[in-house]
């Protein structure tokens, strides 16, 4: 299962001092996340650390975002997140998405290779 909490900051409480003192959020939820989510991931981070493949930041992130948007079956829109995440979080926000697929597939590996043990 992997979540991602989205915020709406048009109805952000401010106080006096103009500190946030509140944002509605929502909580999406995908239940079931396949291996191809973890495939594409690992192109993409591929990709970004291959200095020949003229990705620019703005495409990583662009391939990030869209990524998402697939895991939860667009459950949420592109713009969604760009409304829904602070700036100086949305990478953050996008790669703890990611590790939330990337770690669950990791440990069905682990728990598969202790169960092949198990049975020798």
């Amino acid at each position: 299962m992997v979540k991602a909490v989205l915020r709406d900051y048009a109805l952000a409480e401010v106080d006096e001092n103009g500190e946030i003192v509140s944002v509605p959020e929502k909580t999406f939820v995908q239940p079931i996340v396949t291996a191809r989510y973890t495939y594409r991931a690992l192109e993409i981070h591929a990709k970004a650390m291959d200095e020949e493949s003229g990705m620019t930041e703005h495409d990583v992130m662009d391939d990030m975002m869209t990524l998402v948007l697939d895991i939860f079956k667009n459950q949420f829109t592109f713009d969604d997140i760009l409304d829904g995440v602070q700036s100086d979080d949305l990478f953050d926000w996008l790669r703890d998405i990611i590790d939330q697929v990337m770690i669950k597939d990791k440990k069905k590996a682990q728990l598969k290779k202790m169960a092949e043990k198990a049975q020798k």
